[in-house]
């Protein structure tokens, strides 16, 4: 269960939320640009996507941030919403976009996934990636919103810090102490960010999920076998032995008894066609 929030925290998680995305935004995609992630982890999130997209309609890219997933949806011929709780974010992002001459397939829209300002079944696939679940003041109350503006029948995909990730981690740098805290409260604050992040068990994830009339579809860890270390590094240098490696992790990320342990979790959920809530 999670903690109750008071509007006084919201406000202070979404502010600071805010203040730490208006100093990163420029810099923001150069994190990501190494070879873990363009190898690994975001081939592993887009087969998790691409195959759960309508034909035709229109996508809302929440928490999408400088547009990483909104260019790839956008050039499969739809249209979509990129709705971020950062100016600064959405001006990288359109930027971006402008120069891929794909502007008039998106429209930016700056607001909190926890306060959607879209009308009730809406959208024809909702898409949550890159953990604005985990950063948001409510995530039940986010979920419940993403599912509200999300047509019967339609998928939802969503990424998550993964709770016995972030508690080994802890263990390591901080001891046993700080583990057992982040178990207990599922979430812990980011220093180095400044704001508290929300992290999930797959049963947590499901039973979220499915209290907000989403049938949960598949649960995968991102990733489960391999772990970024300078040790390892050069397994993502050789071509051959990273797209062994993304084969492995691939045959690996939806296996139930370990997908826990994957640094991130990645969720795909249907709309049920009838909700009594």
């Amino acid at each position: 269960m999670y903690l109750t929030v008071t509007m006084g925290v919201a406000e202070g998680q979404e502010r600071s939320v805010i203040n730490y995305y208006e100093k990163a935004a420029e810099e923001y995609d150069k994190e990501y640009d190494i070879p873990y992630f363009k190898k690994l982890y975001d081939k592993i999130t887009w087969r998790y996507i691409e195959p759960y997209l309508p034909e035709s309609g229109v996508v809302l890219d929440a928490g999408g941030g400088t547009g990483k997933w909104t260019i790839p949806i956008v050039e499969k011929g739809l249209k979509v919403i990129l709705y971020d709780i950062s100016r600064e974010m959405l001006n990288v992002a359109r930027r971006k976009i402008m120069e891929e001459r794909l502007e008039n397939m998106v429209v930016f829209k700056e607001g909190d996934i926890c306060e959607i300002g879209f009308p009730e079944n809406h959208f024809d696939f909702v898409l949550a990636e890159g953990d604005p679940i985990s950063y948001c003041s409510n995530p039940h109350r986010a979920v419940g919103e993403l599912a509200r503006v999300l047509k019967p029948g339609c998928f939802m995909a969503a990424g998550v810090d993964s709770l016995f990730s972030v508690a080994r981690t802890m263990l390591i740098r901080k001891g046993p102490e700080e583990a057992l805290k982040v178990l207990r409260e599922k979430r812990l604050f980011a220093e180095a960010w400044g704001f508290h992040c929300w992290a999930f068990s797959p049963s947590d994830l499901r039973s979220l999920f499915e209290k907000n009339g989403l049938e949960v579809v598949k649960i995968v860890g991102k990733t489960v076998a391999y772990v970024s270390r300078p040790e390892t590094e050069h397994l993502l240098q050789d071509e051959e032995k990273a797209e062994k490696l993304l084969e492995l992790e691939l045959m690996l990320c939806e296996e139930p008894s370990i997908v826990g342990y994957g640094g991130h979790l990645h969720i795909v959920a249907r709309k049920k066609t009838v909700f009594t809530g």
